[in-house]
């Protein structure tokens, strides 16, 4: 049972990976999440059953419901609960909001632990909606126009957090903890861009 519950939650860290790697400025797509030749996965990667299901042909042959795939998310966050240990689970989803970036505000269940009002819920919106039109008008994956993304979503994050009260400021800082860098990864593997803060990636030299 533990193995079944391994595998389930490998193919669920594939399938949130890809689905936040890419933060706010990532636009949700009715197509399933991966599509992939006979066989295989994004970029020719091994297929998982959580890939496979959200391919729109199986969908389609399974007759699968939008009602069903709306709570794939909370199973595999159950499966996945059930293989770390709770101090590797309560890290885990802090790293799974940084990932979300400024989409996690938007999150239901974040904006009920902070216990948001109305009124901060609209600026939630309304932040994230201005950002995604200026984003839009930035062409291209330049490095200035990769800069002024950054600085946008800086931008849109203070913004939002600017309108909570001292104690929601508290929470959500307890809720996203330390700041994880993601490190760069090739085919095969998903990750934020930049320079993974990991010491034990990097081996000590023999002094």
């Amino acid at each position: 049972m533990r193995r079944v519950s391994f595998l389930i939650a490998g193919a669920a860290l594939l399938i949130l990976s890809a689905a936040f790697v890419d933060g706010p400025q990532a636009n949700d797509k009715k197509k399933g999440i991966f599509q992939g030749g006979f066989g295989g996965g994004a970029f020719g990667g091994q297929q998982t059953p959580l890939n496979l299901l959200y391919r729109d042909d199986v969908k389609k042959e399974l007759e699968v419901t939008d009602e069903q795939l709306a709570k794939v998310p909370a199973e595999v966050m159950v499966a996945i609960s059930k293989v770390l240990t709770e101090s590797q689970f309560k890290r885990f989803k802090q790293i799974q909001l940084q990932q979300k970036g400024n989409n996690a505000f938007k999150d239901a269940d974040v904006q009920k632990a902070l216990k948001l009002t109305a009124d901060q819920k609209a600026t939630v919106t309304g932040a994230l909606e201005d950002y995604a039109k200026e984003a839009a008008e930035l062409k291209g994956f330049t490095q200035e126009a990769q800069e002024k993304r950054a600085k946008l979503r800086t931008e849109t994050r203070d913004k939002i957090v600017a309108s909570f009260s001292a104690s929601q400021k508290t929470a959500w800082r307890e809720m996203i903890g330390e700041e994880f860098t993601f490190q760069q990864q090739g085919f095969g593997g998903f990750g934020g861009f930049g320079k993974g803060k990991n010491k034990k990636d990097a081996p000590k030299k023999d002094r």
